[in-house]
């Protein structure tokens, strides 16, 4: 008697936890309630050479920036790596997702020229800047940027052109 009511129970707690992964990775992919709660209007698709990803606008500052968006570990850990810059985009807007803050450290590794970040929190508030330099090394070898505070965004942009202010993010008027 005791087997029979484990197996019903163990189903529950299994149900459960799957619900929580699939939750947990689809709010990481920033798959939310709200799509009007992100920073990236007019999202669509990206045009070559970032076919697969996606594009849209930010604003920051007041002004109106184009990026492409990299909003996967995958896309984040390729980012601009063998690219001058994010023509024909102003920029390249690292997402980490809506569940929690980033730490996490950049390395200019097969990067061939300068790039400049700006770091955001959850409500767009600038938290660092880094002029980052190119490497020809490996991500072992290269210098890393950190932030210096938890972020949830980060842009990069050619050198020079990181934006003044805030990231606006959060609802916006439909």
């Amino acid at each position: 008697m005791t087997g029979r009511r484990l197996v019903p129970r163990w189903g529950i707690v299994a149900a459960l936890v799957l619900a929580a992964v699939v939750g947990t990775i689809l709010v990481a992919r920033g798959w939310h309630d709200d799509p009007t709660s992100g920073p990236v209007r007019d999202a669509g698709p990206a045009a070559a050479p970032f076919t697969g990803l996606t594009a849209g606008t930010v604003r920051i500052g007041g002004r109106s920036w184009s990026v492409v968006v990299a909003d996967t570990l995958a896309e984040r850990t390729q980012g601009l790596r063998g690219r001058r810059d994010a023509a024909p985009y102003d920029g390249m807007l690292l997402v980490f997702g809506s569940a929690a803050d980033a730490d996490v450290s950049f390395t200019m590794a097969g990067v061939p020229a300068g790039l400049d970040i700006v770091f955001y929190d959850a409500v767009g508030r600038p938290v660092g800047r880094r002029s980052m330099v190119p490497c020809a090394g490996t991500d072992a070898t290269c210098p890393l940027y950190s932030a210096g505070a938890a972020f949830r965004y980060a842009l990069e942009t050619a050198p020079g052109a990181g934006p003044q202010g805030r990231l606006e993010v959060g609802r916006r008027p439909a």
